[in-house]
């Protein structure tokens, strides 16, 4: 966490020190580039947080914020600012954790949004481990396909599959995977090549429905018809549809390894197609050397390196 450091008052009196709702005003709007959405944040009027940013530029005599049209943004003075009162923030919200913590026992609560496929292979299986290495860390975690909103969805960090939405975020990989056909091991037997696929049923899941087109491109079936498609909503019941016998689905490789019942209730019939994407660890900038967080992280690391090791 960076520092911030407030020189003592001269006069007795912080004269430079803007009301906290004037300054967070000004961070919501900052990071956004919009004062709706930071008056969404807030539970204010749009108006009240352009008068709360009008008395900022009032009181410092210098813009922070250059006003178009349709948008808004940072002047060269506003992003300095913004940088100093984003960390000044999140060192109070950090001392205030700290203060609660002790006032419960010294446990800590960590917010974390993940993808379900995620968290049942990796997440789930290592987090019996957690209180024995972060006794004071409790996790509140949230299974989703959706896009966490970090800004105003009350989470503190987020397990992603891909960068879209990285505006103002920190991305941090935690492992690449490949595409991998898996299905019951009685069906083995019958898929000795990519083409057999054509006798079997395709189990979709909707949030990736260019999974199957894109590997069978890449081993040379792009025109393959299947018997018949099955859609499901995850990749999880993707999964368990396999493992009834219902057809075919694509995992991904390592961290299928993770699943229990990987190798007797699931089979992979091919191999891995090349780098299909990667999972990262996704935060705030300013949250990122909080203590909760850098503990979370080298837990989690732990928890992937146990799936993907040798």
């Amino acid at each position: 966490m960076k520092s911030v450091h407030l020189s003592a008052p001269q006069t007795g009196a912080l004269r430079t020190l803007p009301p906290m709702t004037a300054l967070m005003a000004f961070e919501r709007a900052a990071t956004h580039l919009s004062f709706r959405r930071a008056a969404q944040d807030l539970g204010l009027s749009p108006s009240a947080v352009s008068h709360q940013i009008r008395g900022l530029e009032e009181r410092f005599g210098a813009r922070l914020f250059a006003r178009g049209a349709r948008a808004v943004r940072l002047t060269a003075a506003g992003e300095s600012y913004r940088l100093v009162v984003a960390a000044a923030l999140a060192q109070l919200d950090e001392a205030g954790r700290d203060l609660l913590g002790q006032a419960t026992g010294g446990r800590t609560e960590l917010r974390v949004s993940a993808l379900p496929f995620f968290t049942s292979t990796v997440i789930l299986p290592a987090l019996a481990d957690l209180p024995r290495h972060h006794p004071g860390l409790t996790l509140r975690l949230e299974t989703s396909h959706q896009y966490a909103d970090l800004d105003s969805a009350g989470v503190d960090v987020a397990i992603r599959f891909g960068r879209e939405r990285s505006s103002g975020l920190r991305f941090e990989p935690l492992v690449e995977v490949r595409s991998l056909p898996v299905c019951r091991p009685d069906k083995l037997g019958a898929l000795s090549t990519p083409a057999a696929l054509a006798d079997e049923v395709l189990i979709h899941v909707t949030q990736q429905p260019r999974a199957w087109p894109v590997w069978l491109e890449s081993v040379g079936q792009g025109q393959l018809k299947p018997r018949g498609e099955l859609w499901v909503d995850s990749m999880p019941a993707a999964l368990e549809a396999a493992e009834h016998g219902l057809g075919v689905t694509i995992a991904m490789h390592p961290l299928i390894r993770g699943r229990p019942g990987f190798g007797e209730t699931l089979a992979a019939p091919f191999a891995p197609t090349g780098r299909t994407g990667a999972f990262y660890l996704v935060m705030r900038p300013e949250q990122a050397q909080e203590r909760r967080i850098i503990a979370f992280r080298r837990w989690l690391a732990e928890a992937v390196e146990r799936v993907t090791g040798p």
